[in-house]
């Protein structure tokens, strides 16, 4: 999924669940919107700049150990209430991912100390590449992405972003105003 999609899901989600279950009403969606591109925000730059010949671009932060440790230290400091979003979209990122079909890394280090091979992605231009040939290899990442995109337009008009100073406040507090706040201003 491209980073794009993975916040338009992550942003629908978390308006579902405040919506419909009145959770997590205090959640910053700036915040989650860092949280599920952490792993690739971790792995990325470890492809370019740490493991540059390794033919692979998931690595640490796409695995179960780092996700359980990150999940282990909230609640052992006593944060995984308080931060329990925003550690669901962080792992959300592995289901968006399909990590499933990439145990090797999933799974890293029980399958061994490798990571799933892919190609070579040493450089941003490569990365570039390898991301245009999987998107024609596989034809349904387009289509979660143009899900994404419907996603994003749906969270906008539910939460009324088209306004401007409603999409002001909500870029400058990482909340969407609440239904009752006065409209001010013309639609964007």
């Amino acid at each position: 999924m491209l980073p794009t999609g993975h916040i338009e899901w992550t942003w629908a989600g978390l308006n579902l669940i405040q919506r419909r279950a009145g959770l997590f009403q205090d959640a910053d969606y700036r915040i989650m919107a860092a949280a599920v591109l952490a792993p690739d925000l971790l792995d990325k730059p470890l492809a370019w700049f740490v493991f540059p010949n390794a033919s692979a671009a998931l690595f640490f932060g796409h695995t179960l150990l780092l996700h359980s440790a990150v999940w282990g230290f909230a609640f052992a400091t006593g944060r995984g209430r308080r931060w329990l979003p925003y550690l669901l979209a962080f792992s959300a990122h592995l289901v968006q991912d399909r990590m499933w079909g990439f145990t090797q890394t999933l799974l890293w280090p029980l399958r061994g100390w490798g990571w799933h091979p892919w190609r070579h992605v040493g450089t941003p231009n490569e990365m570039l590449h390898a991301y245009l040939q999987i998107i024609v290899q596989e034809p349904i990442l387009i289509v979660l992405d143009v899900i994404g995109a419907a996603l994003l337009v749906w969270f906008l008009w539910d939460r009324k972003l088209f306004f401007k100073d409603r999409l002001r406040a909500f870029l400058r507090t990482g909340r969407p105003p609440a239904d009752l706040e006065p409209l001010h201003s013309e639609a964007v």
